[in-house]
């Protein structure tokens, strides 16, 4: 959990990664074992369990800000923007959903990311994400 710690400020509930399989300088994938008794399952009448399409947005996010903050870094990423955002299948209870991001390119206190997950072979989200950094000694 340290590198997970460290890297988002995020916690319990509200922190959507359970297992990081890799961290490197501009890339990073996680893992986050979907189940059934989160209380953040949306349910219809008999429909199975379902992660919200916004809570995986909201886990991409936190992918991201693990590959933008340094080990000792205390400064604040805030979304900016989402672009080209497609959701390709639900992802129910019960999955290991695999995310990945990637920095495109990164300026001051600006970066643009590629986002990914997938339900084992099955894509389930992409799209790109803009985040601007607020909290550092840079911003002065």
């Amino acid at each position: 959990m340290a590198p997970i710690y460290a890297g988002t400020p995020h916690r319990f509930p509200m922190l959507l990664v359970d297992c990081v399989e890799e961290l490197a300088p501009g890339y990073g994938r996680v893992l986050k074992l979907v189940s059934v008794n989160e209380a953040l399952f949306e349910r219809f009448g008999d429909a199975p369990p379902t992660l919200p399409f916004p809570l995986l947005v909201d886990a991409l996010g936190q992918v991201a800000i693990m590959l933008l903050r340094g080990k000792d870094d205390a400064s604040v990423w805030y979304l900016g923007g989402i672009e080209a955002m497609t959701f390709h299948a639900p992802v129910p209870a019960g999955s290991a959903l695999r995310m990945e991001a990637r920095v495109l390119k990164k300026w001051r206190t600006t970066a643009r990311i590629e986002v990914k997950a997938w339900n084992g072979p099955v894509p389930a989200a992409s799209g790109f994400m803009v985040l601007s950094q607020r909290g550092s000694a840079r911003d002065d």
